[in-house]
């Protein structure tokens, strides 16, 4: 198999594109956290799962290539060692890899952060309602009667 520049760069452009739908396939799973039921949050997450799937072949792909040209250079120094007619196009590429990768870090570990909010809030719920359910009624006390506790489960938002 020949690899050219050409394909070099179709390759790192297919390969921005796949990181870009993952990046926005990412962004609506914190909107569907945010505001959305479980079957809406599991089919953006489905979704999310294959643009990854999509952007890691086609990352292997452009690796691969790289590889057998240039060895263990970086994509940086590849990038600067292109022709020149392909240079900047190259390096537009190469910014919007690295513009995509930190924006898709920082949407994950909102994502992760929303979860564990997610379960943490589920844990207090849980919690109070067994401290609601395993309170028996407490009717006497020392100086009189007090009325039995309605063991209600409502929450604050504090809870």
């Amino acid at each position: 198999m020949t690899d050219s520049w050409e394909m070099f760069a179709g390759a790192l452009q297919e390969e921005s594109a796949a990181l870009a739908r993952v990046h926005e396939s990412a962004q609506k799973l914190t909107e569907a956290l945010v505001r959305s039921p479980a079957n809406e949050i599991l089919a953006a997450e489905r979704a999310l799962d294959g643009a990854r799937r999509a952007y890691q072949t086609l990352s292997a792909k452009r690796r691969g290539m790289q590889a057998r040209g240039f060895g263990k250079m970086t994509l940086r120094q590849v990038c600067g060692y292109a022709p020149r007619r392909l240079a900047p196009a190259l390096n537009q590429r190469l910014y919007e890899l690295t513009t995509f990768s930190i924006g898709l870090r920082i949407t994950a570990n909102n994502n992760k952060a929303l979860i564990a909010g997610g379960l943490d809030r589920l844990m207090k719920v849980t919690s109070a309602l067994q401290k609601a359910a395993n309170e028996g009624p407490k009717t006497y006390r020392r100086r009189g009667f007090v009325p039995p506790p309605t063991n209600s489960v409502l929450l604050s938002s504090r809870a």
